[in-house]
């Protein structure tokens, strides 16, 4: 199973955003999706999800064409989209919030299998979810983007805001998808967290993909290292 996105253009409006941006990401295989605040990095992962309508290219899952199809049928297609902040129903409960995700599936979800993932949240099923720490609700929200049994995952900025703990601990999660066969697409500000498990990463500038490569090849180029480590390496 593969992720293939082709010469994708995207933007709001008359204002482009994305130009000619392609990438793969097959399964198994994480890749990360790096580059500064508007780079374009988000829109990439809404246009992809049908959130925004590509204005040229496509995008193939599995060799099925998705390009632009509304966002609420992705799921049952095999697609899905974390997106950034924690988005979670505060008022409802952490297995309601999972459950949500499952509604493709007729509420069919593998709850016990997100409950590996994420032990932390087994005795914490019943407790509102606003009620949470930040970690807590960012494992609700991609557990219940799991709930679906999707064939790939989109994930934005999942370690934003917090503490190094709790990003090791989601990054760890991330590598069991890879190894559970799932085809992750991560875009991350976290460079050093991000490089540290993908197997490719994409350098985006301004709306273009400008370096792609394995993170061992990245960081020996000075301006990777300069610009998203420190001028250290990885």
């Amino acid at each position: 199973m593969t992720l293939k996105v082709e010469s994708l253009g995207a933007g709001y409006g008359k204002l482009a955003i994305l130009h000619d941006v392609s990438l793969e990401v097959a399964a198994g295989e994480i890749v990360t999706v790096v580059g500064s605040n508007g780079a374009g990095k988000t829109t990439l992962l809404r246009a992809v999800n049908g959130i925004l309508k590509p204005t040229s290219g496509r995008v193939t899952l599995d060799g099925t064409d998705i390009t632009g199809r509304p966002t609420e049928k992705m799921a049952s297609l095999g697609l899905t989209h974390v997106p950034e902040n924690r988005l979670c129903f505060p008022s409802l409960s952490v297995r309601d919030n999972l459950d949500l995700g499952a509604w493709t599936r007729r509420g069919k979800g593998d709850l016990d299998a997100v409950l590996e993932l994420f032990p932390r949240l087994q005795p914490r099923l019943g407790q509102a979810a606003g009620t949470l720490s930040g970690g807590e609700q960012q494992m609700v929200a991609i557990g219940r983007g799991l709930m679906a049994d999707p064939k790939a995952i989109l994930l934005d900025e999942p370690s934003i805001g917090l503490a190094p703990k709790v990003v090791a601990e989601i990054m760890k999660v991330l590598t069991h998808l890879r190894e559970r066969g799932l085809a992750v697409l991560l875009v991350e500000q976290n460079v050093r967290a991000s490089f540290g498990i993908a197997d490719r990463a994409v350098v985006m500038q301004r709306g273009r993909v400008v370096l792609e490569g394995t993170p061992h090849e990245l960081v020996e180029l000075p301006e990777v290292r300069n610009a998203y480590l420190g001028g250290a390496a990885a």
